[in-house]
This record gives structure tokens, sequence and C-alpha cells, in this order.
């Protein structure tokens, strides 16, 4: 006898149940939109106007068991392997951080800031490669390198280059040791350090805490600005003059990171908010 076939309404009501107790109505709609379009090319609107179309056996199995995954609390980027940033497919798996709006949006600043920009941009922290990636497609007369301590990152972020056909020149070095002169002279500096503080792990969901590398997340309470003395130093000695430095940072920290870019010379600097009121960036120009 023919296994039954499930129709998309069918799936779809069966994955907001598993999800449901665990996380809101919305949330878990939204998740089972997702799961459901990654394996059947059928987005949300077409799921509810066509909910009686059927789903192949080997669909069902790809969708249920993406579904157990993210019942379990790993996260749906992890599970499908890439996610979107600046209209970019970026792959990006266990070991690799996974891309934020936060950064998105940061990237998407310096890109608007910087029409038709032709200079070379350094990308520290790089993680995935999302911001270096996303510099290259848009300004493609430029050169942008990308640095990480994390080899698998590294790996990553020449995959994520590769398959959206950029060109990232990428380097090993870890910026709290490298000297300032194995980075290269730039007239942008961009990244998205570790910045959150171990006191601050509480704040954060289970899933982020129990899959995404927290070498790229967290810093001790003692010195959470660790990582941007480095950049403020790299930045002094690397970054040419009139060139800018974007930043993501600590929104509860925004004035004491501001202090240190004030202190090294730099003019303009500037702590702004991200969409959701959050101080969350930091600009900053090198002058002389």
């Amino acid at each position: 006898m023919a296994e039954k076939l499930q129709t998309i309404s069918e799936i779809r009501h069966l994955l907001i149940t598993m999800f449901t107790g665990s996380r809101s109505p919305g949330e878990a709609g939204a998740m089972a939109t997702l799961i459901i379009s990654e394996y059947t090319g059928t987005d949300g609107a077409r799921q509810l106007a066509y909910g009686d179309r059927t789903v192949s056996p080997a669909g069902s199995a790809l969708i249920m068991s993406a579904a157990e995954r993210a019942a379990s609390g790993e996260p749906l980027q992890y599970i499908f392997g890439h996610t979107l940033f600046c209209g970019h497919r970026i792959g990006v798996g266990p070991g690799v951080l996974i891309p934020r709006p936060e950064t998105e949006e940061m990237t998407s600043v310096v890109i608007a800031e910087n029409p038709g920009f032709k200079g070379i941009a350094l990308d520290l922290c790089t993680g995935s490669g999302c911001i270096a990636v996303s510099l290259a497609a848009a300004f493609p007369g430029a050169e942008v390198h990308a640095t990480d301590f994390s080899e698998k990152a590294l790996e990553t972020a020449a995959r994520n280059a590769a398959s959206n056909n950029v060109e990232v020149l990428l380097f090993r070095a870890d910026i709290l040791t490298a000297p300032a002169a194995s980075f290269p002279l730039c007239d942008i500096i961009i990244s998205n350090p570790p910045y959150v503080r171990l006191s601050e792990k509480a704040l954060m969901l289970t899933n982020v805490l129990d899959h995404e590398p927290h070498e790229a997340l967290f810093v001790g309470d003692d010195d959470p600005l660790i990582f941007y003395r480095s950049i403020a130093s790299i930045a002094s000695g690397r970054l040419r003059q009139n060139g800018k430095l974007y930043l993501e940072i600590n929104e509860a920290l925004g004035e004491d990171t501001a202090g240190i870019f004030i202190k090294n010379g730099f003019t303009g600097v500037t702590v702004t908010d991200d969409i959701n009121g959050r101080k969350r960036f930091l600009k900053a120009t090198k002058n002389g």
C-alpha cells in the first residue's frame, strides 16, 4: 500500500504543534514557514494559498528532521547551512558565528556612506566573512582584506567569497597579539569583535549558548574592551589619514568604548543607535 502523502497544511500544523510551548505562536508559525520553504521552495504566502498540495516522502523526511533539530534548540542557520546577509547567501556551520541583523545593519551603513569606494577595506574578526563578502560585492573596485584567528572561520569565509564570486584577501591573525605592521594600510576598518561580557550570559538564548562559538562572543568582565583597544592600536598605525572606522559595540559600554578612540586621537567619534534604539555602533575618523 502506498504511503499517504501529507499536505503542506498538515505538515505546517504538525510543525507549529512541535514548536508551541517553547516559543510564542508567532515564532512557532515563522519557524514552520521557514523550514517548509527551505525544503519545498514554497514561500509563506503560497503555503497558505496552496496548503492542499502534497509533499513528497523525501521532502517530508527532510522537513521533519530539520524540525526535530530546531525543536531541540539548534539554530535554523546551522540546520540549513546558510543564511542571508545583505542579499548574499552566506554559509555557516558549528564553530562559526551566525551573522546578526545588527551586523547587517552596520554593513549596510558602510555601503551607503561610501558609494563608489575604490580603496582598501579591512574586516577584523571576519567570522563567516559576511561583512567582507558584502563589501567586496558592493565595491567591485575596492580591495577587501579580512582576518580571523579561527582557521575554521577563515575556511568558511573563503568558501563564501568563492560562492558569491567576489575576491577577499584572507589571512590569519590574532588582533590581540599581532603587530600593527602585519595588517595592510587601509581606508576603512570594520569589525564586529567579541564584546558580550561573561556576566551577560544569563541574558542570552539557550540556542546561542549551546551551539555558537563562545570565543567569538564573550569577553571577561575584568577587561571587556580588550578587543577595542587592540583595534584602536591597529587603526592608529594602519588606517590612512581621513580613513573611517566602523565598529559594532556592547550597548552598555558605548561611552567607555568611545573614550578609547578619543584618547587615541580619532575624531568624529560617535555612538549611534541600531533600528531598535540600542547604542550598538561606533564610527570614527583617523586624522593626522
